[in-house]
């Protein structure tokens, strides 16, 4: 049997990343973040999954100095 998919509410997707309302919703009009808007009106309510906002954190990871990286991110 597939795993169902976890689907947050902005609300939600703030508490699991640990950021506010304002810098989640730029970081998803800026399209840094995936989302999915719930109908075609601009101020539709938003979803994200888990697993894709888990993905993103894992790919913005930065790098120790220990690691051999500087950690600078251009």
């Amino acid at each position: 049997m597939a795993r169902r998919e976890e689907i947050l509410t902005s609300s939600e997707a703030r508490q699991y990343l640990k950021i506010g309302r304002t810098k989640l919703w730029r970081m998803t009009k800026e399209q840094l973040i995936p989302s999915y808007r719930l109908g075609k009106s601009p101020n539709a309510s938003l979803r994200y999954k888990r697993s894709e906002l888990l993905r993103w954190l894992d790919r913005n990871r930065l790098v120790s100095e220990k690691s051999g990286g500087n950690g600078d991110r251009d």
